[in-house]
């Protein structure tokens, strides 16, 4: 065999190992993620489950109108779009719409715990709620319009620009005012997308 016709070989055997390997990626890519997904039923569960839900699915998920956020009562997803059982491509966005649940009344006991405040500016509001996960604690938000998202957690997608009480004040859930019960002392936090 002449230096020309090794020469061919290897370029084939080249090209063939390219064309193999390309078709191996091709469906090694394709079992991680599908071409299509059908989009779960969201309707009547909270923001965070609903958001997690859709990412899970590998969908992205955008939020119309801004929505206030109170950890005695999360807003309830009202709608969808589009609507649960429909196939769509991997990637693609569901817009959800929101409706809201009862807010609950304050109870326990007088003596509350008192937490020192950490400093949230900056930070994402998964940072914040997190915070607050455990704690006797009441914290207030409102989610400006969501563009589609790509964030792991709806919290995730949100940075604190801005908080009330500011960093290293004591927070109780709530403090006595002399004759009308009591008055919720929230941690509200004003936020932005990130």
């Amino acid at each position: 065999m002449g230096t020309r016709s090794r020469l061919v070989m290897v370029i084939a055997s080249a090209l063939a190992a390219v064309v193999v390997l390309g078709v191996a990626l091709k469906y090694a890519t394709r079992s991680r993620r599908p071409d299509t997904v059908v989009v779960p039923g969201v309707r009547g569960g909270g923001f965070p489950f609903a958001f997690e839900r859709l990412r899970e699915r590998g969908l992205r998920v955008a939020i119309p109108s801004a929505i206030h956020f109170q950890a005695t009562s999360s807003p309830m997803v009202a709608g969808q779009t589009p609507p649960a059982g429909t196939r769509v491509k991997w990637g693609s966005v569901v817009t959800l719409r929101t409706s809201w649940g009862p807010i609950g009344s304050p109870g326990g006991p007088d003596e509350l715990p008192v937490y020192r405040v950490p400093e949230f500016r900056g930070k994402t509001l998964g940072d914040a709620v997190a915070w607050t996960e455990g704690k006797t604690i009441y914290w207030e938000t409102d989610l400006p319009p969501l563009p589609p998202s790509s964030a792991k957690h709806l919290f995730d997608a949100y940075v604190v620009r801005s908080q009330r009480p500011a960093a290293g004040s004591g927070l109780k859930l709530w403090v006595r005012v002399a004759g009308r019960g009591v008055r919720l002392t929230p941690l509200a936090l004003d936020v932005g997308l990130r």
